[in-house]
């Protein structure tokens, strides 16, 4: 037996992704996938065994197609006047370019309710996301928080949801923008708030 084709498995990959997409969990089977990549049948199971064998290829898969996304993105020195601009073009390219992707990322994120291994794959995801956001903030001179950085990717998750499963909004991409927005203006008005106390506190030691 000729050994696995890496190329071959990305395709049976890719091909489950849009089985998760568009059949749900349930529909994610050997046989669903074997359709779907337009392969002789039993394809699919040599090169993944089981089902918890397919599950994982698609969560390496998808993890991987979302990294790759991440790493095309050029971290880039700019104006703190640009970055709401920055963050929206990102974080709505990363995760509406294939409509496939998000919907199977849902429903990752319900079977990992039942998969510890799955859990913790897609929280190291979401960790990479949000610290792509702390770069490009940092970049234009803004230092954000670890938690405002994930606050701001679980609030981009919910808009997604919402969008692919109530068609509100239409697009996903002004309601991304209204939540950069808010996260940018609580970090400025912070700053501001920081820079009065500093400016009272030299102003005080100056006096004294």
């Amino acid at each position: 037996m000729p050994p696995p084709n890496p190329q071959r498995r990305d395709h049976l990959a890719d091909a489950a992704i849009t089985v998760l997409a568009e059949q749900g969990s349930r529909g994610l089977t050997h046989r669903a996938v074997d359709a779907a990549a337009a392969v002789p049948a039993g394809t699919t199971s040599r090169y993944f065994r089981t089902r918890d064998a397919l599950l994982n290829g698609v969560i390496e898969r998808i993890t991987h197609r979302l990294r790759e996304r991440v790493d095309a993105y050029t971290i880039r020195s700019i104006s703190p006047a640009d970055l709401e601009e920055a963050l929206v073009a990102v974080l709505t390219t990363m995760l509406t370019d294939d409509q496939h992707d998000p919907l199977a990322l849902f429903e990752l994120h319900l079977e990992s309710t039942r998969n510890p291994r799955l859990r913790h794959t897609l929280t190291e995801a979401l960790h990479g996301r949000s610290d792509l956001i702390i770069r490009q903030c940092r970049a234009a001179g803004i230092d954000i928080s670890q938690d405002d950085a994930m606050l701001l990717e679980m609030s981009v998750l919910g808009i997604l949801f919402t969008a692919l499963t109530t068609g509100v909004p239409e697009s996903p991409s002004e309601p991304i923008r209204t939540a950069v927005r808010a996260l940018l203006a609580h970090h400025q008005s912070g700053a501001r708030r920081h820079d009065a106390r500093a400016t009272r506190t030299q102003a005080r030691t100056t006096t004294g």
